[in-house]
C-alpha cells in the first residue's frame, strides 16, 4: 500500500512539473510571437486595410490628411530601420542611433495607430496629431540623413582606426583630468 501511495505522489509531482513546463513554454512562445516585428507589421497592415475599407465605404467620413500622415510615418520608420541595417552591414559608425531607434519605432507605431483612428473617426485632437506626426517625420528624416551620410563614409581600418582610438582615449583622459581639477569630489 505504501509503495502505491509513493508511486501516485511521484506521478503527481512529475505530471505537475510537465504541466508547469508546458505552461511556461507556451507563455514564452506567445510573448516571442507577439513581440516579433512580423506580427507588428501584420497588425499595421491590418490597420491600413481597415482604413482603406472605411475610406471606400464612406469617403466623406475619412480624414485624408490623417490617413496620408499615417502612411508617411510608417514608411519613414521602415526606411530608417532599413538604412540602419544597411549601415550596420558596412560597419558604419552610428553613434547613439541604435539607442534611439526603439523609441522612434514605438513613437511611430503609436502615432500611426492614432492617425489611422483619427482618419476614420475625426476627433478634436486631429490637429495635434498632425503636428506631432510632422515633427516626428522631421526628426526621422534628420536621423535617416545622418545614417545615410555615415554609411557613405569609408570605414576606418588599420592605422586610421588606431589613431582615432588613441585620439578618443586622449580626449577621455583630458576630460577626466579637467573634471578632477574643477570638481575633485564629483562622481565619475
Amino acid at each position: 500500500m505504501e509503495f502505491v501511495l509513493v508511486l501516485v505522489v511521484l506521478l503527481l509531482v512529475v505530471a505537475g512539473g510537465v504541466t508547469t513546463a508546458a505552461v511556461v513554454g507556451t507563455r514564452r512562445a506567445v510573448h516571442a510571437v507577439r513581440g516579433s516585428g512580423a506580427v507588428r507589421r501584420g497588425r499595421e497592415l491590418g490597420g491600413y486595410a481597415a482604413l482603406a475599407a472605411g475610406a471606400v465605404r464612406d469617403p466623406r467620413g475619412t480624414d485624408r490628411t490623417s490617413a496620408g500622415l499615417a502612411l508617411r510615418v510608417t514608411a519613414a520608420s521602415m526606411s530608417l530601420q532599413r538604412e540602419v541595417a544597411a549601415a550596420r552591414r558596412v560597419d558604419a559608425h552610428l553613434g547613439d542611433v541604435p539607442d534611439v531607434l526603439p523609441g522612434l519605432a514605438d513613437e511611430a507605431h503609436a502615432l500611426s495607430r492614432a492617425l489611422r483612428l483619427a482618419a476614420t473617426a475625426p476627433t478634436t485632437r486631429s490637429a495635434e496629431l498632425h503636428d506631432a506626426a510632422r515633427a516626428h517625420l522631421a526628426a526621422v528624416a534628420e536621423v535617416t540623413g545622418a545614417v545615410r551620410a555615415s554609411a557613405a563614409l569609408p570605414a576606418a581600418h588599420g592605422p586610421v582606426a588606431a589613431e582615432a582610438a588613441r585620439a578618443a582615449a586622449d580626449l577621455q583622459a583630458y576630460a577626466a583630468a579637467y573634471r578632477d581639477l574643477v570638481r575633485p569630489d564629483a562622481p565619475r
